[in-house]
């Protein structure tokens, strides 16, 4: 890669691997500000094509800076890459600084996942844990109807997962959860799944009913080392979920696979 002290704003364009489709110009007069103060402090990213430079790592930066009516930027050139590849240093940058709208993720990744149909090649290429991207894949290549919602913040991304946990592949099952279970509290939305396993046949409107009654639930305190409660604490953030649930989860998964849990 070869740093360029300066490059005419004019020669660059902003490629179609950049990630960042949304929210572009959120905050842009606040970032121009501070870089009118601070200076440009990371140089932008690009690559030649023939007389100009294609963008693909710095777009914000990029605009603030034409906002600011610079002539020319600092600048670094890598070599030509093609759009997936351009699109995974534009998303590794998204996320490292954590810039990236939801939307524009789910977007980004579904992409790469339809390029190499493989949760671990998208990790090893982004520098993010595999969990991440499995976390991530289920809303990437879920139901457009469900992906919208997210984006358009009708419902967050852990209640978008759990509505399409609790559709299992029905897209008109999982829209008609989604509808419910932004309303629901925690509890309620944990037994929503707890019956979708147990009832799969179960209508949508039967299992939210359902889930809203009361119920018994039993309590149980697990004490667990530093070194036990920190992988529970990075399973949590990784895959988007409480510390209950993915413990919980975590204590189904072993009755079951050791038999301890009667078959229906």
């Amino acid at each position: 890669m070869e740093f360029s002290p300066k490059l005419p704003i004019a020669k660059i364009h902003v490629g179609k691997a950049n990630v960042r489709t949304r929210q572009v110009e959120v905050g842009l007069d606040e970032l121009a500000a501070n870089i009118r103060r601070q200076g440009l402090l990371h140089p932008v990213i690009v690559f030649k094509t023939d007389d100009k430079y294609e963008l693909i790592v710095g777009q914000r930066r990029y605009l603030a800076c034409k906002r600011l009516g610079w002539d020319t930027i600092p600048a670094l050139i890598t070599e030509p890459v093609d759009e997936t590849k351009g699109r995974i240093i534009s998303l590794s940058e998204g996320i490292h600084r954590r810039e990236l709208p939801t939307a524009d993720l789910m977007d980004a990744i579904e992409s790469l996942y339809m390029k190499y149909n493989s949760p671990k090649t998208i990790a090893d290429e982004l520098g993010i844990s595999e969990a991440t991207v499995r976390n991530w894949l289920p809303l990437s290549l879920g139901p457009e109807p469900i992906k919208e919602m997210v984006k358009e913040k009708k419902i967050k991304p852990s209640d978008a997962r759990k509505a399409i946990a609790v559709g299992g592949g029905d897209e008109k099952k999982t829209v008609e959860v989604a509808k419910h279970i932004a309303k629901m509290t925690a509890p309620e939305k944990r037994r929503l799944v707890d019956l979708s396993l147990e009832k799969p046949e179960a209508p949508p409107e039967k299992l939210v009913e359902e889930s809203r009654k009361p119920h018994v639930e039993e309590r149980i305190v697990i004490h667990l080392t530093p070194k036990y409660a920190n992988a529970l604490d990075s399973a949590s953030k990784d895959l988007g979920l409480d510390r209950e649930d993915v413990a919980k989860t975590a204590v189904i998964d072993w009755l079951t696979m050791r038999g301890f849990v009667p078959v229906a």
